[in-house]
């Protein structure tokens, strides 16, 4: 008999990250949160230049990227693989960021947001001024989270199309 999970799923916009978290739903094993094991390479193969892997470290407000996709090093003009996030220079960023991966934790569901910003020429993520973040919670044990999968897509260059 099939039972629909009581896990919330944010709303997505942009197709990968939509079929991204419909994949992560299926790693589930009844109610507990999938593990990296659970996702083979070939499995993300498609999200690669636009996924992050994030370490949750010592309680909930410490993180360090794990992994960063060639896409997002690109955008952010920097490899910030290995740093924790307050040793990273993501200015302008760092409240959203930091509330959007709490809110993982809090809520223990995927989190999923467009974000807008100005940001300066020549500073972390200028060409990524509209971009939609899908942040999904993963736990070695299946019941805490230690890491959490990202992956974000622009949306300037969509909407552009749009008002074509």
């Amino acid at each position: 008999m099939y039972v629909p999970s009581q896990m919330p799923m944010p709303v997505i916009t942009t197709p990968q990250l939509r079929t991204l978290a419909e994949l992560w739903a299926t790693k589930r094993r009844d109610e507990s949160i999938p593990c990296r094991s659970d996702f083979s390479d070939d499995d993300l193969r498609p999200w690669f230049g636009n996924l992050l892997m994030v370490d949750v470290v010592d309680g909930p407000h410490k993180f360090r990227f794990r992994l960063m996709g060639t896409s997002l090093v690109d955008a952010a003009c920097r490899e910030l693989t290995g740093k924790f996030f307050d040793e990273a220079d993501i200015s302008g960023y760092e409240p959203d960021v930091l509330d959007d991966y709490a809110g993982v934790l809090q809520t223990r569901a995927p989190v999923c947001k467009t974000r807008r910003y100005s940001p300066a020429p020549g500073t972390f993520m200028e060409h990524w001024r509209i971009y939609e973040r899908l942040l999904l919670p993963l736990a070695t044990d299946r019941k805490t989270i230690d890491r959490i999968l990202g992956c974000s897509f622009p949306l300037a260059d969509r909407q552009k199309l749009t008002l074509l």
